[in-house]
């Protein structure tokens, strides 16, 4: 199988808010849980993913266990590719994505 991917993906499972505009143009939310990250892309495990071809912002949480605030991780991208539930595989969506920010941050905002 030939490696088309350009950077090396991370397995890493951290809570997640993405945001789209829907119909009409009002703004969508959802929540869900990232499987891996890269510098350009991402895939979300997420019951009610959004529309493929969304441009989506991302804030993800990673928790500190000191006393300091987390690390919050901000990006925009576009969603490329849906998964369904099938079996034990969860549904899901993967992203093409901006580079990412990483900031000490708070709330989810």
């Amino acid at each position: 199988m030939v490696q088309r991917r350009k950077h090396n993906r991370y397995r890493l499972e951290v809570p997640v808010i993405f945001s789209w505009k829907g119909a009409q143009e009002i703004r969508q939310q959802g929540a869900g849980l990232t499987h891996d990250l890269s510098v350009s892309g991402a895939f979300i495990f997420a019951t009610a993913p959004p529309p493929l071809n969304s441009k989506i912002e991302l804030n993800a949480y990673l928790p500190s266990r000191s006393a300091a605030r987390p690390l919050r991780i901000r990006t925009q991208g576009q969603v490329v590719r849906l998964e369904r539930a099938r079996g034990r595989h969860r549904a899901g969506f993967a992203i093409a994505a901006e580079p990412f920010v990483v900031r000490r941050g708070g709330e989810y905002r």
